[in-house]
């Protein structure tokens, strides 16, 4: 009889013990999958890369001329996933392909007026990722209107009239229409988000302005698809993520080195 009772006692413990192990196996499944699903979206966050093409924040779209003729799109509200002083600005630096990584500010009136004012710097010798196949070329702008001139420009992350360097941790090579939009106005591109920041500035004297600009790149290419632009005022007016578009009406780019080709060639 003591026997049977002590192998009863037995059996009963590793039953007890098998939902344990089993809720402890589960834990650990679901652990692996939330840190497996997290790792692209914390190399997204800094601008390091997507891994596909993809419309979530911080990777990639493919360019549509017919839906974005001004090389950008509204993805939605800003991320802001930094805590900034007024006046601080964040360069994340080159990685070890010589990819300009992410930048980030909380930009004040007088860092822009300082900005705008301060005469540019040279910048012809400096040679961001992927640079080296400049060409000039025609490119047909929305308002029907042509560009000629050169296709690749040294586009800031965060302009110099938003207190941005000119230096490389703050340039990508970015198309005319990436850089500057339709050329004329300087509405599109990378010069839609800066123009709205610039103008809300100039008229809160006391506010502060989140500006974060992330270069996204596909894989080890080293000039980027696509920039991811997150803007937010102290008094929320301006709460935008905006994707900048890294392409050009009528030529092929060959992101993985910078050359390019006109379309159908």
């Amino acid at each position: 009889m003591a026997h049977g009772a002590r192998s009863g006692r037995r059996r009963a413990r590793r039953m007890r013990s098998r939902p344990a192990a089993l809720l402890a196996a589960v834990f650990v499944a679901l652990l692996f999958v939330g840190l497996s699903a997290a790792v692209p979206s914390m190399r997204q966050s800094l601008g390091i890369g997507s891994a596909a093409p993809s419309a979530d924040r911080g990777g990639w779209t493919e360019w549509d001329p017919q839906a974005c003729p001004d090389y950008y799109r509204v993805v939605g509200e800003a991320e802001v996933d930094l805590e900034l002083e007024p006046g601080e600005v964040r360069y994340e630096g080159l990685d070890e392909l010589g990819r300009t990584g992410r930048v980030a500010a909380l930009v004040t009136p007088e860092m822009a007026e300082a900005g705008s004012e301060r005469e540019r710097e040279d910048i012809s010798d400096v040679h961001p990722s992927g640079w080296g196949h400049n060409e000039e070329v025609a490119i047909q702008m929305p308002d029907g209107s042509t560009y000629h001139g050169y296709l690749f420009n040294r586009s800031h992350l965060l302009a110099k009239s938003l207190g941005g360097d000119d230096a490389d941790y703050n340039l990508v090579t970015g198309t005319r229409t990436q850089n500057v939009g339709d050329n004329r106005g300087q509405d599109g591109g990378m010069a839609y988000t800066e123009g709205l920041a610039r103008d809300w500035l100039r008229s809160h004297p006391d506010g502060t302005l989140y500006y974060s600009a992330a270069p996204v790149y596909e894989g080890s290419e080293l000039v980027p698809r696509s920039v991811i632009v997150d803007v937010r005022s102290s008094d929320g007016e301006l709460d935008l993520e905006v994707e900048v578009f890294n392409a050009a009406l009528g030529y092929d780019i060959d992101y993985a080195t910078g050359s390019f080709s006109a379309a159908g060639e």
